[in-house]
C-alpha cells in the first residue's frame, strides 16, 4: 500500500494532485499549519512541534493511529528529519519514542510514534532504539485534564541502554506535555546526557481541570 501510493507520485492526503514535498501536493501543504519552533522549554528539555492542530493534521495522525495508514509514518518522518536539518538540532546518538501499552500494540500491530521514529532515524542515519518501556498500567490520556494527565503517567516509564547518550525523543501529539516529560525523566534517571523532544502536532490547549 505504501509503495504503491508513493510510487504513483500522487499526494498522500488528497490523492489527486502531484506530490511536491513530504509526499503532499502544494494545495495540501497549504492547509497545514507549520510551527517549526520550540513549544516547551526547560533548561535540559526543549520540545519542538512540526504542526499545529487543524483538520488536515488531525486526519493524517488519525489515519496512522486508527485507520492502519502506515504510510503517514514516512510523511512525518521526512518532515521531522527536514526540520532537524534546517534547525541544526543535535547531534544525537539515538532516536527514541514514547512506548504504547501492550494491549494497544497488540490491537494495532504497531506503535504509531515508533513507526515515525524509525523513519526519522533512517533519514538522520541514527539508530532507532526501543529503550523506553512502561512500568505500570496507565489510563488513556484522552479526556483527562492537565493535572490528571501528569498523575496518570508519573513514574510510568523506565529506560535502558541510554547512559551518556544525547537522545531525540519522539511522540505523535503534544497536549499538555505530561507524557513526554515523564519519558524524559525516565531517560535522565537512567543516565542520558540530554533529551530533546519532537512531536508531529501540538494539540489545542486543554482548558479543563
Amino acid at each position: 500500500m505504501v509503495s504503491g501510493l508513493f510510487a504513483s507520485g500522487d499526494c498522500a492526503l488528497c490523492k489527486k494532485e502531484a506530490a511536491a514535498e513530504f509526499h503532499l501536493c502544494e494545495s495540501c501543504l497549504d492547509t497545514l499549519s507549520f510551527i517549526g519552533e520550540e513549544i516547551y522549554s526547560e533548561k535540559t528539555f526543549p520540545v519542538y512541534a512540526l504542526l499545529r492542530e487543524n483538520r488536515a493534521a488531525s486526519f493524517m495522525i488519525e489515519g496512522l493511529k486508527f485507520r492502519e495508514e502506515r504510510f503517514w509514518a514516512q510523511v512525518f518522518g521526512e518532515m521531522a528529519a527536514d526540520f532537524c536539518r534546517h534547525t541544526g538540532l543535535g547531534p544525537f546518538d539515538a532516536v527514541l519514542c514514547v512506548p504504547t501499552s501492550a494491549k494497544k500494540r497488540r490491537i494495532r500491530g504497531y506503535n504509531p510514534p515508533g513507526l515515525i521514529a524509525g523513519e526519522l532515524g533512517l533519514r538522520m542515519q541514527l539508530p532507532f532504539e526501543e529503550a523506553l518501556y512502561l512500568t505500570k498500567k496507565v489510563k488513556d490520556q484522552i479526556g483527562l485534564g492537565a493535572k490528571a494527565r501528569a498523575l496518570n503517567v508519573r513514574g510510568a516509564f523506565a529506560a535502558k541502554n541510554v547512559f551518556g547518550k544525547h537522545l531525540l525523543l519522539f511522540d505523535d501529539t503534544y497536549t499538555t506535555g505530561a507524557t513526554l516529560k515523564a519519558a524524559e525523566i525516565a531517560c535522565m534517571d537512567a543516565g542520558a546526557a540530554s533529551v530533546t523532544g519532537i512531536v508531529c502536532m501540538k494539540a489545542r490547549d486543554v482548558d479543563y481541570e
